[in-house]
């Protein structure tokens, strides 16, 4: 559904779990059981939604009775979560039949023009690897190097699966675990294990992992096995107080369900981590922090968020427009919770993200290379300042960043559009530059760009639209520059740019 812009969506909209219908509820409460999306991801018309389900078949034993619901464990929306663990307990009136474990895939089109493409799939079927009980051994005492400093066991038995919780203290013990595991057919299969402690996992004599892990820290180790049975070894230590003990190792085959060699409640849930929610306010909110720009970590980072609802990041080293976002701010748990170590911030909405290039560089002509970066010998930051301005929702302060870049002085300000359907960035510069070269203006850049109305441009794939304004003598150049493609604009005998960003 189109439901771009929507204050409050429901579970008829862009991004909701439909809900099921019965009329004998009467009318106007046919509708029932329909969920939401968290918040509004859905983006303009003519843009690509991106849209990932985890979703979890209703079982059922060999009568046909229902075992367990349906589940929607995750859907994501343009890299925004809108739903997490919903369970459902029937289907919709679009349903084929009543439910069953498995059925087509079907899409629905009767509301309006819809375009679907580039479908993947992937069916998870059950693993049907079977365990033997475990031999176990437990030793008390120190520990060096795996090797207990007691040579004789406290406590050996069987147990059906390999648990941390048979160590009764949380430190200086050691517990090894043996047995027997049979795999239904010939293939790769990757093990998974968490440890709070020393850890090693062997199968069928060959180490896979051996060493000092904790919790969060997933060692992941493949192996072709052949179909039938195959031994193996869990060595867990511990010579430390402050974690819990915890041992997990899972086995997987692709396109199956993971298994678990280990008892459930062996690896304890992670300590709870509080989200440290930065919200807007009545006016305009800025916030300095580390930000993840793809695989780079840009340090000198600030964020806007708009009470549009609107927000957005931008470098202040580089004089770079990084990305926006519609939806709630700032996610500044790992600034702010614990010892805030990695210092960034997240952006909390459907994220479209911009060229981490100053805008303006002086050129020898339009086909030379843009430049990735401006050293600081060329581009001097001179800080912000807090400018009242108007916008459809009201008058708030608004960052002007400045620069001096080669003799120019360059003010460039981002403000929302007065339906709140993008950004619009404008850049102020005068004085006199040292160059005797034209100036240009880098409007965007993606892996393709492409004019879809008069003056406006899908960029990456039809993400967002850039829509710009170009006079008589400075027309808007679309070229193709070390892979990628360009918006340029020369400004001969101008003082300012602007364009529009939209999505």
């Amino acid at each position: 559904m189109d439901s771009w812009l929507k204050k409050s969506p429901n579970d008829g909209d862009c991004g909701a779990i439909y809900h099921r219908w019965d009329e004998a509820r009467g009318k106007g409460n046919e509708g029932y059981e329909g969920h939401p999306p968290r918040q509004n991801a859905c983006k303009a018309p003519g843009l690509w939604n991106h849209l990932e389900i985890d979703f979890k078949a209703p079982t059922f034993d060999a009568t046909g009775k229902k075992l367990t619901n349906a589940r929607f464990n995750k859907v994501v929306l343009n890299g925004v979560t809108v739903h997490e663990n919903i369970e459902l307990l029937g289907v919709t009136r679009g349903g084929i039949a009543g439910e069953v474990a498995k059925a087509p895939f079907r899409i629905q089109g009767d509301h309006g023009q819809v375009a679907f493409k580039n479908f993947i799939y992937e069916v998870y079927e059950p693993s049907n690897i079977t365990f033997s009980p475990a031999n176990y051994e437990h030793y008390e005492g120190g520990v060096t190097n795996f090797t207990p400093k007691q040579s004789t066991p406290a406590a050996k038995g069987i147990i059906p699966k390999p648990t941390a919780k048979l160590a009764s203290v949380q430190s200086g013990f050691l517990l090894k675990f043996q047995g027997t595991f049979n795999v239904p057919q010939t293939g790769e299969y990757t093990f998974t294990s968490m440890w709070n402690g020393m850890g090693a996992l062997t199968i069928d004599g060959d180490t896979l992992v051996k060493g000092w892990y904790l919790q969060h820290e997933e060692q992941k180790k493949s192996k072709q096995l052949t179909q039938g049975e195959h031994t193996y070894t869990i060595v867990y230590a511990k010579d430390f107080t402050w974690r819990k003990n915890g041992l997990a190792v899972f086995i997987q085959r692709p396109l199956s369900e993971k298994d678990a060699f280990t008892e459930r409640t062996s690896l304890p849930e992670p300590d709870p981590v509080p989200l440290v929610e930065l919200k807007t306010s009545d006016d305009v909110v800025l916030q300095r922090s580390f930000l993840m720009y793809g695989k780079k970590k840009k340090t000198h980072v600030i964020s806007a968020g708009m009470p549009t609802g609107l927000h957005f990041s931008y470098d202040l080293n580089q004089g770079s427009f990084l990305q926006c976002w519609r939806g709630k701010f700032l996610d500044a748990t790992q600034m702010w919770h614990d010892r805030g170590e990695p210092q960034t911030a997240d952006p909390m909405g459907v994220v479209v993200k911009a060229s981490e290039k100053f805008p303006l560089a002086y050129l020898e002509s339009n086909q030379t290379i843009f430049p990735d970066s401006v050293s600081k010998n060329d581009l001097k930051y001179k800080g912000y300042k807090l400018e009242k301005r108007w916008s459809f929702s009201g008058t708030y302060n608004y960052p002007d960043f400045m620069y001096e870049y080669k003799g120019l002085k360059v003010r460039d300000i981002v403000t929302p559009l007065d339906q709140a359907d993008g950004v619009n960035r404008h850049i102020r510069f005068e004085g006199q530059s040292t160059q005797n070269m034209p100036l240009y203006a880098l409007i965007a850049e993606g892996t393709d760009i492409n004019e879809v109305a008069t003056n406006r441009y899908a960029v990456d794939n039809q993400q967002y639209y850039v829509q710009v304004f170009p006079t008589e003598t400075n027309k808007i150049i679309l070229r193709e520059s070390n892979g990628k493609k360009q918006l340029l604009m020369p400004l001969n005998g101008l003082k300012e740019v602007s364009y529009h960003l939209i999505f």
